[in-house]
């Protein structure tokens, strides 16, 4: 047995350098170089320097010679004597991957992109690219359920499309590159990192931990088209980031709030803190010490379920909401036209399934929070949600609503309270309803010609007055009027009182 073969691997390779008189701390020697760059065997068989080391070792007969080289290409002696057996083999193929000239499986053609690009810009042209990609793989004409998210966004920017959802760095970089390609060589000058735009960067606030503690409440306005342009009314969580409702009017109204408040209340329940901005609809310059003092319809409602209304003009103050209408108006435009909407009425229809789909797909759903603070909600949304407005009672016992004349009656009794103040509750139906104490009274319409050609005098044949509630201290009119779908009493009224 060899010297050799008793020694280590490293120990032998050094008594091979220092046989053949090679230095092996010398950073210049071609064997450690080699040894530390290339440790497979694709690498080493496509290195020219390696590959000439081969060569020299498959014409040599000398051992020494062939151990010196086996150094100096830094590989395993059994890859080295193997490539050599190889070499003289089948010669030069050997260096040449077998794989060279074939074509791959899954190679995408030129073609592909081609036709990718043109569907892209006929028909979901208003799509972002990750929509785009779910479209194109659900498309039954076209066979791109392999399509990935990379191949499409290098496919599309490469021919100079937007996404819907890009950034002003990625905005202002494509008009960029189209302004350098329309200018003439002779004008185009270098531009430094000083003159780039800066961003502007602001502290992240953290989330809520309780999920229905804190939602927020906006609307933006979105051009369904060149003629029509509607307001899109929204509330979502904080804490989850869920979208909770949305609903379409042609103008940012109170009303087009409560529409969107319905399915939050109805699928989720009571929350406990409404971040708004400053308008109208929520915030009033009069401090309000109790919720019979508010003389805003939205506010009036809110605190009577318990939600506190909190409202800042700084676009920070609700930062979910804000950056929700970016991803909206990056998806809607193609989920109205894949569902074929015409009107704002479809639209609305089809919203509920809109918020569905951007729950399930786009918007990122946080998992982490605690506790859940939603408080399930079993009153009748029809009663809380209408407009509500305070009339007088005249002396022929009718109250004016919208040119129209009504009796305020206990069943088909009219009520015996001339000058009385009362509120008229517009519920979300359509139907008018008189609230006043404790309870609700229904309003029939009543002709002007009969009430007046035939002088009808109905104080003796209505309910006396003893029999009506005593009259509250407090001089509030909003007082006057006590939600009772907030007792117990009105479940078991309200069976009863149909109209």
């Amino acid at each position: 047995m060899g010297v050799f073969t008793l020694l280590s691997k490293q120990k032998r390779t050094k008594c091979y350098q220092n046989k053949f008189g090679l230095d092996y701390n010398n950073k210049g020697n071609q064997g450690i170089k080699m040894k530390r760059n290339y440790r497979g065997k694709r690498q080493m068989k496509t290195n020219k320097h390696i590959q000439d080391i081969i060569r020299e070792a498959a014409l040599s007969r000398d051992k020494a010679a062939k151990r010196e080289l086996l150094i100096k290409s830094g590989g395993s002696r059994s890859w080295f004597y193997d490539a050599i057996k190889k070499y003289k083999e089948i010669g030069e193929a050997f260096f040449i991957h077998k794989n060279k000239n074939n074509k791959h499986a899954q190679k995408r053609t030129h073609m592909q992109a081609l036709e990718i690009s043109r569907i892209f810009r006929d028909e979901y042209l208003n799509c972002n690219f990750r929509d785009f990609m779910r479209y194109l793989k659900a498309d039954k004409r076209y066979d791109y359920q392999w399509v990935s998210y990379s191949y499409i966004y290098n496919i599309l920017r490469s021919k100079n499309h937007c996404s819907k959802l890009a950034h002003k760095k990625t905005i202002k970089l494509l008009a960029k590159e189209e302004e350098l390609k329309n200018r003439p060589q002779s004008l185009l000058v270098p531009s430094s990192a000083t003159e780039r735009a800066k961003e502007n960067i602001h502290i992240a606030r953290p989330r809520t931990q309780r999920r229905g503690h804190v939602v927020e409440a906006d609307a933006t306005f979105w051009r369904f088209s060149d003629e029509e342009i509607w307001a899109l009314h929204g509330y979502i969580d904080e804490a989850s980031g869920e979208v909770l409702g949305l609903y379409f009017d042609h103008q940012e109204t109170t009303e087009g709030y409560f529409n969107a408040l319905k399915p939050v209340l109805k699928n989720y329940g009571t929350f406990e803190v409404l971040r708004t901005d400053k308008r109208r609809t929520f915030w009033s310059e009069k401090k309000e010490s109790s919720p019979e003092d508010s003389r805003i319809q939205f506010a009036f409602v809110a605190k009577n379920l318990g939600i506190d209304i909190q409202s800042s003009i700084s676009p920070q103050f609700k930062p979910r909401i804000e950056r929700l209408w970016k991803t909206i108006k990056g998806t809607i435009t193609s989920f109205m036209e894949q569902n074929k909407v015409t009107n704002i009425n479809e639209a609305n229809l089809v919203l509920p399934k809109f918020v569905e789909y951007l729950n399930n797909h786009v918007v990122t759903l946080q998992k982490d929070f605690t506790t859940n603070s939603f408080k399930k909600f079993e009153g009748d949304l029809n009663i809380i949600l209408g407009h509500k407005s305070i009339r007088v009672v005249a002396r022929d016992l009718t109250v004016t609503y919208e040119k129209k004349k009504y009796f305020i009656c206990n069943f088909t009794t009219p009520l015996n309270i001339p000058r009385r103040e009362i509120m008229i509750i517009q519920c979300c139906d359509g139907n008018l309803i008189a609230s006043l104490g404790d309870n609700y009274y229904s309003m029939i319409e009543f002709d002007n010609e009969m009430l007046y050609k035939s002088k009808v005098v109905l104080e003796n044949e209505g309910v006396k007055p003893e029999d009506m509630p005593q009259k509250i201290k407090n001089n509030s009119v909003w007082a006057q009027s006590n939600f009772i779908f907030f007792k117990k009493k009105y479940s078991s009224w309200y069976k009863k009182h149909s109209y």
